[in-house]
């Protein structure tokens, strides 16, 4: 059963830039996109680059080793039909990020 955790506090996130947490025993990029908060899977399919340490371009978060582009509104990749990352659920409360792991 899927439970929530506190991942980080809202003021980690900055916009355009990912960050990288451990968060229920999982690798998660956390990044803020406008007013949404995105939780994807750390790990490129390609070869295995940590997103969360990637950056957004035009709506999609960019691998910083071969810049394979994942969509931040459902983790499919642009880059390579038929790949993707998953999307946790994540949200604001207060002053922290809390993600559905």
């Amino acid at each position: 059963m899927p439970e929530w955790y506190a991942a980080c506090g809202s003021g980690e996130l900055d916009a355009g830039r990912a960050i990288l947490r451990e968060v229920g025993g999982l690798k998660l990029a956390l990044l803020r996109e406008g007013d949404s908060i995105v939780a994807l899977s750390d790990r490129c399919p390609h070869a295995g680059g940590s997103l969360g340490r990637g950056w957004v371009e035009e709506g999609e978060l960019v691998c910083p080793l071969h810049r394979w582009r994942f969509r931040l509104a459902d983790g499919r990749c642009t880059t390579m039909r038929g790949q993707s990352v998953h999307r946790f659920r994540a949200e604001r409360r207060g002053e922290e990020v809390w993600v559905l792991v």
